[in-house]
C-alpha cells in the first residue's frame, strides 16, 4: 500500500514540476516578454489558441540570408513535415551552404502536406496553417532585421477540435513540438550564420 502512494507522490510531484516550471520555459524558448505577447502575422487565424508558444533566436545573419535557410530547411521550422519532426536538417549537418529559396505564394502546399502557406512577405514574415479534421494549426515565422542581424521569432497556434481526438492532437503536440522546434530554429541560425 506505501509503494502505491510513493508512486502517486512521485507522478504528482513530476506533473506538478511540468506544468509549473518546464512547460512554461519551453512555450517560450529564447523570446522575449515583448515577442511573447506581441501580435505575429497570423495570430488572427486561429483566434482562440488552446495552445501557443512563442520561440525565438537571433541569428548573425540579414533576414535575406536567414530567410532562404527557413525555405531551404523545408519552408519552416515546425511540425507537419517529414512525419511530424520538421523539416530534414541533414543537408545543414553536411555543411551545404544555403541555395536560392524557391518561390513560394499563398496555397502552396509544404513539404509533408497538411501545411499550407496562408501568408508571405519575403524575407520578412511566412504563416502556415493546417487545418485538419482534429486541429487547425498555424506556423507563424517573422524575421526581424535588427541591424546587421536577425530576430528569428516563430509562433504555433492551435485549436483542437469538441472530440476526444481533438484534445489528444493538442496534448500531443505540446508535448512534442518543443523538441522539434528548437532543433529547427538552431539549424537555421547555424546555416544563416555559417553561409556569411
Amino acid at each position: 500500500m506505501i509503494l502505491p502512494r510513493r508512486l502517486f507522490r512521485l507522478a504528482a510531484g513530476a506533473a506538478a514540476g511540468y506544468l509549473l516550471a518546464v512547460r512554461p520555459w519551453h512555450l517560450r524558448w529564447g523570446a522575449t516578454d515583448s515577442e511573447v505577447h506581441g501580435d505575429l502575422p497570423g495570430d488572427d487565424v486561429v483566434p482562440l489558441p488552446q495552445l501557443q508558444a512563442t520561440r525565438a533566436v537571433t541569428v548573425d545573419a540579414p533576414p535575406a540570408v536567414v530567410w532562404a535557410w527557413v525555405v531551404r530547411l523545408g519552408g519552416y521550422p515546425g511540425p507537419g513535415t517529414r512525419s511530424g519532426t520538421g523539416p530534414d536538417v541533414r543537408t545543414e549537418a553536411a555543411g551545404e551552404s544555403a541555395q536560392p529559396p524557391h518561390d513560394l505564394k499563398p496555397g502552396d502546399v509544404m513539404d509533408g502536406g497538411g501545411f499550407v502557406v496562408e501568408r508571405i512577405e519575403a524575407p520578412h514574415s511566412l504563416v502556415l496553417a493546417d487545418r485538419g479534421a482534429d486541429a487547425t494549426t498555424t506556423c507563424s515565422i517573422a524575421l526581424r532585421d535588427t541591424g546587421g542581424g536577425t530576430r528569428l521569432v516563430y509562433r504555433l497556434r492551435m485549436r483542437g477540435e469538441p472530440t476526444v481526438r481533438g484534445a489528444a492532437h493538442v496534448a500531443m503536440t505540446d508535448v512534442g513540438d518543443f523538441v522539434a522546434m528548437r532543433r529547427q530554429l538552431l539549424a537555421v541560425k547555424a546555416g544563416a550564420e555559417s553561409a556569411r
